[in-house]
């Protein structure tokens, strides 16, 4: 193949210096038919105006030779057949919603080496490419509108909660306009929880977006009718108390809400790539809070200002209603209290104060907290319990029965899941008089005054003289500053004195309440 600048010099012979093609093969020691077979595809190339047309001009094309169209000895037509029929398969998956059990390149090719076939891996890449006609998938460049849109997200985290491996839930929003974000944890992704996410997500933002997007999940589709897909009754609840709209992406295009996709592993490798071990959930959601309030104070990537800033800008174009009432996230239900004085909940039991059983009372649960009404009135609240078969007991619930049991104080689940001062006080000064710190239990039920109760035990710790009863405990606490009681280094003998003759009296005439001597 002779060089560009031979066939410039052919054309430039014969039409600038009018040279022969005999002479002008001589010269450049080429061809005669070579030259004659550049000057005739000049001659018709001029006919044609090239500027529309996909090819450039005859002079700076270098020559070229016509490929060889060989037989292919590995590709036959039996390896064609049997290709086109695997690719036949993954098109009957993919309208299956089987698309993660298709057969990839690399798949096609083993089993044809396993079949006996002789072929290249790149030889079957190159056939099944031309067959399905691969094209790179094409993006459109969104412009996010202050204050318009706001996107949600689920995510999994797993945390070490008081020393125990936990898989959690973390609720995702982010704010396109901003990317100002804002995290939750909970223990499920129901309903309830997808609610209650939507609330502090609100209130935190102190407006309400105009549209909200999600993906095609559960708590937010109820089903699919064709083409088209109706929402959940919960989530019209919700969009109905805060007039927005819902947007819902496309079944399997979870990249139409790229912003907040690309949160749910930045928060999560931001926040807990450092720390996953916490006391509490309560602790976990203080210190993701801390870590998106540090996030969120970043300069935005192409904006100047800060996602805070841009927030707040957002919050200023929205119209704020503040006499807005917080949407509420809990579903009410209607249970007969058991012979335990206990209602069961989502396979857990919650206790109830004794005097219902039998009856019929309303729970009405959110994320967070249970309440049990009787006749209008809120008998019993206590804390959500997201695992199952649990006994979620209060020991105040169960004091007048125990008047009539005293002897299953002690190994009372109720006494094991009392607050641990309670259960302190128990085990330090009451094993084997459980019939006065019953007494005691009642008084602090009255007034509410644990504190007091820990106080006055603490003044009369200080003399070891003293004898702790019930009596005494509830003398001190009763008083509104407390009455001191003389320490042991006092000088005052008469006072010394005083105090030991009065442990002695209290221990003639109060031998049916024994307490005990510190």
């Amino acid at each position: 193949m002779i060089s560009l600048e031979k066939k410039q010099k052919v054309l430039i012979g014969f039409y600038q210096e009018n040279k022969s093609q005999r002479q002008i093969a001589r010269e450049l020691g080429i061809s005669r038919n070579t030259v004659k077979k550049y000057i005739d595809e000049d001659l018709e190339k001029r006919k044609l105006d090239i500027r529309e047309l996909p090819i450039t001009d005859n002079y700076i094309t270098p020559p070229t030779y016509k490929k060889r169209q060989g037989n292919k000895r590995a590709l036959t037509p039996t390896v064609q057949k049997k290709i086109r029929k695997m690719l036949k398969e993954n098109e009957r998956k993919r309208q299956h919603q089987m698309h993660k059990q298709q057969l990839k390149m690399v798949d096609i090719h083993e089993k044809l080496l396993k079949e006996g076939f002789q072929i290249s891996y790149s030889t079957v890449r190159n056939f099944v490419n031309r067959e399905e006609k691969r094209k790179k998938e094409v993006f459109i460049r969104q412009k996010a509108i202050a204050g318009h849109e706001i996107e949600f997200d689920w995510g999994e985290v797993k945390l070490f909660i008081n020393e125990t491996l936990r898989t959690l839930s973390m609720a995702v929003f982010t704010l396109p306009y901003s990317n100002y974000r804002l995290a939750y944890l909970y223990e499920s992704e129901t309903m309830i929880c997808v609610q209650d996410a939507h609330v502090k997500c609100i209130h935190a933002l102190g407006f309400v977006p105009e549209v909200f997007t999600y993906d095609n999940m559960r708590t937010v589709v109820k089903r699919f009718i064709r083409n088209e897909r109706e929402i959940t009754d919960g989530m019209k609840s919700l969009s109905m108390h805060y007039q927005f709209k819902i947007r819902l992406c496309q079944p399997r295009k979870g990249n139409q809400k790229g912003h907040v996709e690309r949160s749910v592993e930045y928060v999560r490798r931001k926040a807990f790539a450092h720390r996953d071990t916490f006391t509490s959930l309560k602790d976990a959601q203080t210190y993701l809070s801390e870590i998106l309030m540090e996030l969120n104070n970043y300069p935005h990537y192409k904006k100047k200002q800060t996602h805070q800033d841009l927030m707040l800008e957002e919050r200023g174009i929205r119209e704020i209603n503040t006499e807005l009432i917080p949407f509420d996230a809990s579903e009410l239900h209607e249970f007969r209290v058991d012979k335990y004085s206990t209602i069961t909940y989502r396979q857990n039991h919650y206790s109830v104060p004794e005097g219902h059983v039998g009856e019929w009372v309303k729970v009405k649960a959110s994320a967070e907290k249970i309440l049990i009404f009787s006749d209008e009135e809120c008998i019993a609240t206590h804390k959500r319990c997201w695992q199952s078969h649990q006994w979620i007991m209060n020991i105040y619930h169960y004091l007048r029965t125990f008047e009539k049991k005293i002897g299953a104080l002690a190994q009372s689940e109720c006494l094991s899941q009392a607050p641990t001062k309670i259960k302190n006080i128990y085990h330090n000064y009451y094993i084997g008089n459980e019939r006065d710190f019953l007494e005691l239990l009642i008084y602090m039920k009255e007034h509410g005054n644990l504190e007091r109760v820990l106080k006055a035990i603490e003044q009369l710790e200080k003399n070891q003289l003293v004898q702790i009863t019930t009596d005494k405990i509830i003398f001190i606490a009763s008083q509104e500053d407390g009455v001191p009681i003389t320490t042991k280094e006092s000088k005052d003998e008469v006072t010394s004195q005083s105090l030991e003759n009065l442990s002695v009296i209290s221990t003639l005439f109060g031998s049916n309440k024994t307490g005990v001597l510190h």
